[in-house]
């Protein structure tokens, strides 16, 4: 028995993200219709932002979005 290959869109979008009660331009990582994380750019590193508050830093815009991948995968 066969799986199908499901497609899945992962979009990464311009947007305001909160962090500690700022409006910062961050970024969205949607997949399909669901918000999977949150990314902003802080002191030339990448903070990923859950519930308001930095979550974790990377050095790299790429290493960000792997996490927030990463976490999305393992929850659902």
């Amino acid at each position: 028995m066969s799986k199908k290959d499901k497609k899945i869109e992962v979009q990464v979008l311009d947007a305001k993200v909160e962090v500690n009660g700022q409006l910062v331009a961050g970024y969205h990582l949607v997949i399909g219709k669901k918000i999977a994380g949150q990314l902003v750019e802080l002191d030339k590193q990448f903070a990923v932002i859950k519930q308001g508050a930095v979550d974790s830093i990377y050095k790299t815009f790429d290493q960000g979005i792997e996490h927030i991948i990463e976490a999305y995968n393992l929850n659902h």
